[in-house]
């Protein structure tokens, strides 16, 4: 079996199970993993949160998903056993390229509007719900954090979709911008000659194409997008009729005609949604301009509609994506969020995550620090919000492999211990086994009880309770243990009697040694009772114990050689740093400095603590040869105190700058 798909990962890393489930299901025996939940046991992590329900309008329910996923490496090693993964780039496919931008890079354009007064005071509105939402101060059927991402995102692209009774804006609107852009480029590209590719002449009808993506606010009885944006670019000259909405197709024959009409120039605006406009849409004959005038969630939703324009069959040589955004408001961050989510996307595809766990890609929420930093118009409680968390989850590596260090000093001090006592006891059992005689087994037994030898165990076990009814009766101890004295004599070896602390339920069944006096660690365990009066199983037990001694002495060999061994891997693994204290001291680093430009300080530099840099001052007076942190940075856990600034300085040049999409 073959599948193919454009988008084996649409919004969530669970469709990796899918794709397993039908082209991998061995390798799904043979991890153990027989169902999804298995599965899910084994790599996410589920958390419960409110969405929309398949009712829509305001109404919510409580649903489970998957927030995290673990065990990553080994979920890509299996995906990728079957998967074949082909990319746009791989592929070179003969299509257009996106025009360059200002800054040199061939990317979409962000087109930025000014947030408006009433804008700002309903975002500040929302972080104020935001807050009251975490503060659990509403219950969740009223109001949570996805209905305020819904508000916000309405909001940022017309106030009027969130209050229909505002009438008429003043202020310039995402609606307003993308129409004098869209006038422009109709202006500069309505006598642009195309070709009919089932003659390959010049096509009678001229002018490109202008393809409008918006998934907000579609066509209604009420206010709408797609009535603004007609009238607004009819006004700057744009003919009426030659803006047309996906929407207007209500089958298949009707969409054709439509597809049809925007190939040969008859459209020259065309506006719809991702789901009406988005797989299947082959509209790219002409298409010059593509506005993303709101942002989908999902990266998948991003690249169908730019798959629409970046396309083959497309006659232009180079076209143009414009993405209509409003300062201060939700739609950086959904740029940004989409950004990193086709990064990661693109990560698994390739297998290029080199970590343990990762976040879903289909979040449908912003974050509370999202909104508060949408909220107060500073995006820097974002950014220390994510270095707080890269710092709390850096500290508990740090702590934990504190933790292990010490766990490593007990074992080594442990395994040293045992390592020492088995040394000592060895030769000792050594010598015990040499002494053994040939008294033992079969016709040969030989046993000597209070002075008195016997060649039969039954006559041995009744030697031995005569023995015990006169030196053992005594009631065992309340703790410790209390010595009998030597009962007998078996194979050239005396055996001591050692009765341990009573067991105060049943004193019939605490715990007897019945040692081999020369052998240290070497007896038989058994009960007061079964002390007292012996049976042959147990002179038979003392008769194998001594007879075992060689067995012994091979035993004890082997446990001394894993001690040692333990020690030797002990001892390497405390010689090994904490393999994150680099990125451990950028982030401490990269929280200060945020911290500091929060404060409206110009030029942050590390704190570093006054007395120790008053020691170093003292250390490179009297010591002016010494090596410098920097050329010693190999030592466990210390940098030196420049390595913090340099590593920051590296994460600053290499972080990318606001505003700039990679999408």
């Amino acid at each position: 079996m073959t599948g193919a798909t454009a988008t084996p990962i649409a919004n969530s890393v669970t469709e990796m199970y899918v794709m397993q489930r039908y082209l991998g299901p061995e390798l799904l025996e043979r991890a153990g993993i027989h169902d999804f939940d298995s599965w899910a046991a084994t790599f996410g992590q589920v958390v419960s949160e409110m969405e929309l329900s398949v009712a829509g309008g305001d109404s919510f329910k409580m649903k489970e998903r998957f927030a995290k996923f673990q065990n990553v490496p080994e979920l890509l090693k299996m995906f990728h056993t079957f998967a074949d993964v082909k990319t746009a780039e791989d592929l070179q496919l003969p299509t257009p390229d996106l025009v360059v931008r200002e800054d040199g890079k061939r990317l979409p354009r962000m087109v930025a509007v000014e947030a408006s007064a009433q804008l700002q005071d309903y975002i500040a509105e929302i972080g104020r719900r935001a807050e009251a939402i975490q503060a659990r101060l509403v219950p969740p059927t009223e109001d949570n954090m996805l209905k305020i991402s819904s508000d916000g995102r309405k909001a940022a692209l017309d106030l009027r979709l969130v209050d229909p009774q505002l009438g008429s804006v003043v202020a310039e609107t995402r609606i307003s911008a993308a129409a004098d852009l869209m006038a422009r480029v109709y202006e500069d590209h309505r006598n642009d000659v195309f070709t009919d590719p089932s003659t390959g002449e010049e096509h009678p009808t001229r002018g490109a194409l202008q393809i409008v993506f918006c998934d907000l606010g579609t066509p209604s009885e009420s206010w709408n997008v797609y009535d603004e944006l007609r009238a607004q670019l009819a006004e700057r000259g744009v003919p009426a009729e030659k803006i047309r909405f996906m929407h207007e197709a209500r089958n298949d024959a009707e969409k054709g005609r439509l597809f049809s009409a925007a190939r040969t120039g008859e459209v020259a605006v065309l506006i719809g949604s991702t789901q009406k406009m988005g797989v299947g849409t082959n509209i790219q004959a002409r298409a010059v301009h593509l506005v993303d005038l709101d942002a989908p969630w999902r990266p998948t939703d991003v690249a169908q509609r730019h798959g629409r324009i970046i396309r083959q069959g497309n006659q232009n040589p180079e076209v143009a994506i414009s993405q209509v955004v409003t300062k201060g408001s939700f739609d950086t961050f959904m740029w940004q969020t989409l950004e990193r989510k086709s990064k990661f996307i693109d990560q698994i595809m390739r297998s290029r995550l080199d970590v343990r766990e990762i976040e879903d890609v289909g979040d449908n929420t912003l974050s509370f620090a999202e909104v508060r930093a949408i909220s107060s118009g500073n995006p820097l409680i974002l950014e220390k919000s994510k270095a707080d968390q890269e710092l709390a989850r850096l500290e508990r590596l740090n702590r934990a492999w504190h933790r292990n260090q010490s766990s490593l000093v007990f074992r080594k001090d442990a395994a040293q211990t045992r390592a020492d006592a088995l040394e000592n006891e060895i030769p000792v059992l050594r010598a015990a086994t040499q002494r053994t005689t040939d008294e033992l087994g079969g016709e040969k037994f030989r046993m000597t009880i209070d002075g008195s030898t016997y060649d039969k165990r039954a006559d041995a076990a009744e030697a031995w309770q005569r023995w015990a009814g006169v030196h053992a009766t005594s009631r065992p101890p309340r703790g410790g243990e209390t010595d009998l004295g030597v009962a007998g004599r078996i194979g050239g070896h005396d055996i001591r009697v050692v009765q341990r602390s009573g067991n105060l339920a049943d004193l019939s069944a605490s715990p007897v040694e019945l040692r081999i006096d020369d052998a240290p660690g070497v007896v038989v365990e058994v009960t007061r009772a079964t002390s007292l009066k012996p049976s042959v199983g147990m002179i038979q037990r003392l008769e194998n114990q001594v007879r075992a001694l060689p067995e012994e002495v091979t035993k004890r060999e082997a446990r001394l050689g894993s001690a040692r061994q333990e020690v030797v891997d002990a001892r390497e693994a405390l010689e090994v740093p904490f393999k994150h204290q680099d990125a451990l001291e950028a982030a401490r680093w990269e929280v200060e400095r945020i911290g500091r430009a929060m404060r409206g300080e110009e030029t942050p530099q590390p704190s570093l603590d006054p007395e120790l840099e008053a020691l170093k001052k003292r250390m490179r007076i009297n010591f002016p040869d010494a090596p410098t942190a920097g050329r010693n940075s190999g030592g466990r856990g210390g940098n030196g105190a420049g390595r913090p600034l340099e590593v920051a300085r590296r994460q600053d040049e290499q972080r990318p700058q606001q505003g700039g999409l990679g999408l």
